[in-house]
């Protein structure tokens, strides 16, 4: 039920689903939802939290791994597969969610958040290691150094939606390989 119910926030925003549309993907009747959950946005937070395990998939991507630059560059490319291949133009429900709610509803902004530092802590722990081991300068601060690759990813799924299909790949490719010799 909560993976439904994320998908129909998912699809269509916070603002743009319907209540009816809950009730639909649930098969929960309206006051089943208001008196099990509170409401529209209770069940939100509920959908951005089971969100977290795209986002704990792509924290393994880079944990597995002592090549800190392929690590990079593996989880870059595997945004951009994610964006070649949305046919349905879901995009990533954190970055759809952030732009939607930001600065609207502090609580749901924080959990958005929450998504975007735990890929930065994932980054971190990532870049450090890369110090450690010689692959990363020592003058390099690896805190601004994820928060410019969360930037990145972000970025990424965003633009990928405004480019001409044809397009699409070099373009997001391109954009990897320039953020990978900023390390």
């Amino acid at each position: 039920m909560v993976d439904a119910i994320m998908r129909t926030f998912w699809r269509n925003g916070y603002a743009a689903t319907s209540m009816n549309d809950l009730v639909e993907a649930t098969g929960l009747s309206r006051s089943t939802i208001y008196n099990s959950f509170g409401g529209k946005k209770t069940l939100f937070a509920l959908a951005l939290k089971e969100y977290r395990r795209v986002t704990t998939e792509n924290v393994a991507k880079i944990s597995r791994t002592a090549d800190v630059r392929g690590s990079l560059r593996s989880l870059l490319l595997s945004i951009v597969d994610d964006e070649l291949s949305d046919h349905e133009g879901f995009g990533c429900f954190a970055a759809n969610s952030s732009l939607e709610i930001s600065g609207r509803d502090p609580e749901l902004s924080a959990l958005v958040g929450q998504h975007f530092k735990r890929l930065e802590s994932g980054l971190l722990r990532l870049l450090k290691h890369g110090q450690k081991s010689g692959e990363i300068p020592p003058d390099r601060d690896c805190k601004m150094l994820s928060r410019y690759f969360v930037a990145v990813i972000q970025g990424l799924r965003v633009i990928s939606k405004g480019l001409p299909a044809a397009s699409r790949k070099p373009y997001l490719h391109s954009i990897v390989e320039a953020s990978i010799e900023t390390v």
